[in-house]
């Protein structure tokens, strides 16, 4: 598919491949969505170990883009951004993988860097703000890495600073042994997080952001735990999109899951198969820097890098 004339736009599209899933939002010139989809490939699966995508990791990626591209296709897309982030930023074989996505697919994708993932998120994420916080934390649990940010409540939001964290819930869960909860683990895995944090804390420390500050949550760890809190019949990420949640409520589920083995994981409707064996992984990432950031209460956001980029497309069609 050819990248656009953005002065005939009619469709936009954006494509998010991570180190778990390959994602696709297609909306109208108004921003109004038309299609979303989202496919498991676990491109990242065995990369902490080697240092590249496997042959069988590639071949799920790049059936999800051909897929995509025919959806584009069908839609009438004539504008996407797609973009890559953290498993892509550490493959020692991603230029080879990105030129057969292109020639299979006709989808060119762009890496992207950490600033540049965490400007995206915070933009898409700001649609779920509350208007009355001068300051919003956004936290983006992916995969690979982890960014959190924070920034300026205004129109255009305004990073003061942001950290990305090199490690995520797919390479962290290989790193560390933790398919299932064990002390030694989660707690080595909690001072890798620590050594971030520590250092993105003493860099705001002189903003005065205590109390006037919402955190944002975005990925599918956040949006997973607010529905079962919110006790929806089974996880329905739009359901769960904007949901207010307390951090007590947090805690308390938290040490509930921690207790489950693979199976019970596996069995949950609000877990399943495919996010069991990183659950435990994303679940201490998770804690410890919602702990670390110190607020009462977050909003689990569906709306991310991908609201963002169609937002900037459509305001470029102009």
């Amino acid at each position: 598919m050819e990248a656009v004339d953005l002065m005939n736009t009619m469709n936009v599209a954006a494509l998010d491949l991570g180190t778990n899933s390959n994602r696709l939002l297609i909306v109208d010139k108004n921003g109004n969505p038309l299609y979303r989809d989202v496919r498991h490939v676990a491109l990242g699966d065995g990369l902490n170990e080697c240092g590249h995508f496997s042959e069988i990791a590639m071949e799920r990626a790049i059936c999800s883009f051909m897929d995509f591209s025919e959806m584009m296709q069908a839609y009438e897309v004539t504008a996407y951004r797609a973009i890559a982030t953290a498993a892509c930023r550490m493959s020692s074989n991603t230029v080879s993988f990105l030129r057969e996505v292109e020639r299979t697919s006709g989808v060119k994708v762009e890496v992207i860097s950490e600033y540049e993932e965490a400007r995206l998120t915070l933009k898409g994420a700001q649609l779920n703000a509350p208007k009355d916080k001068k300051y919003l934390f956004v936290y983006d649990l992916g995969g690979g890495s982890t960014e959190v940010t924070l920034a300026l409540n205004k129109e255009h939001p305004e990073i003061i600073e942001t950290v990305s964290i090199p490690w995520g819930a797919r390479n962290a869960t290989e790193a560390f042994s933790l398919q299932n909860y064990n002390e030694d683990g989660a707690k080595k895995l909690e001072n890798e997080v620590l050594k971030y944090m520590t250092a993105f804390m003493a860099k705001i420390k002189g903003v005065d952001y205590v109390g006037k500050t919402a955190l944002i949550a975005t990925s599918s760890t956040p949006l997973r735990l607010a529905a079962w809190i919110k006790n929806l019949s089974k996880y329905d990420k739009f359901a769960a999109d904007g949901a207010k949640v307390r951090i007590a409520a947090l805690e308390n589920l938290i040490n509930k899951i921690l207790l489950l083995d693979f199976e019970g994981r596996a069995k949950s409707v609000y877990i399943g198969r495919n996010r069991a064996e990183i659950f435990v992984a994303a679940l201490i990432i998770f804690r410890t820097i919602y702990r670390e950031l110190a607020v009462p209460r977050l909003i689990a956001s569906l709306k991310g890098a991908q609201e963002a980029i169609v937002s900037e497309l459509c305001s470029t069609a102009i």
